[in-house]
């Protein structure tokens, strides 16, 4: 396939990002809670870190144990440990983000060409399946990882700001931060999409096709973020396998998904 297509596609989609009011707006929403997120935990960072408090709330003793207990954040102040302990923390966002847009573009991506019958001439190409899946594959994930990375980038900004300003030290993200968002937050997204892709080739209208990825898609790709993306924060090690892992499992999704890909069942279904 050559990267002309590529670009086709990925203008293609992005244009319709833009006009799907659905899509739109939680590509604006998500990218400025995780800007804004991380400085505000830093403003109520005295609440979290109040021994008074841990007496008789347990959600704040659990934090401050949890703290106490994380051997990578001794030999600093309480509030210090904290502060780096919310910062990592919250990267588990960052993986949160492109599974969100990733699947939910990707599960818009066949079925909308259905409803605005666009599809036929696109199969009428000499495009094969695999050509035509990569492709879709490209123009979700790409636009969910650059709104993800830059949310992640100013995130780590205003982290930074509140950090110095609340405890007078410059935290900098963790190498696990780093490599959770540099291969973990991709491979997620890669499988995420690909699930939402096929989705979006069974169902035949937008409105159900929607449904279920809100339903059953997000909410199981957000449990799998949440159970690999808390260790991978604290250890760069478990981000990498972790990443090696989903992008294997990506891979064969990938492969099933051009296997099941039948362009004659998909027209006679649209017809």
């Amino acid at each position: 396939m050559t990267r002309e297509v590529l670009l086709l596609f990925f203008r293609k989609e992005t244009r319709d990002l833009r006009s799907n009011k659905q899509i739109w707006p939680v590509y604006l929403a998500l990218p400025g809670v995780a800007i804004l997120l991380p400085f505000l935990l830093l403003v109520l960072l005295p609440v979290f870190a109040d021994p008074a408090r841990a007496a008789h709330d347990a959600a704040t003793r659990l934090i401050i144990e949890t703290v106490s207990n994380d051997p990578t954040l001794h030999g600093a102040t309480m509030e210090e440990r904290l502060a780096r302990l919310l910062l990592r923390e919250f990267g588990v966002f960052y993986l949160l983000i492109p599974v969100i847009l990733a699947s939910s573009a990707a599960a818009l991506a066949l079925v909308r060409e259905k409803e605005q019958r666009t599809l036929e001439p696109i199969l009428a190409t000499p495009l094969t399946d695999r050509d035509l899946l990569l492709a879709k594959l490209f123009a979700a994930v790409a636009p969910a990882l650059l709104v993800t990375w830059a949310a992640a980038l100013l995130g780590a900004l205003a982290g930074a700001v509140g950090s110095w300003w609340r405890v007078g030290t410059l935290i900098a993200p963790t190498a696990g931060n780093v490599v959770g968002l540099v291969l973990l937050a991709p491979a997620m997204a890669v499988a995420a999409a690909l699930v939402g892709l096929r989705v979006s080739a069974r169902f035949t209208d937008v409105p159900s096709a929607t449904q279920y990825t809100g339903l059953v898609v997000v909410p199981v790709g957000l449990v799998l973020v949440v159970v690999l993306g808390r260790p991978a924060m604290a250890s760069p090690l478990v981000g990498l396998a972790g990443a090696l892992v989903v992008g294997v499992a990506a891979l064969g999704l990938f492969r099933r998904n051009v296997r099941r890909f039948r362009r004659e069942e998909i027209l006679t279904r649209w017809r």
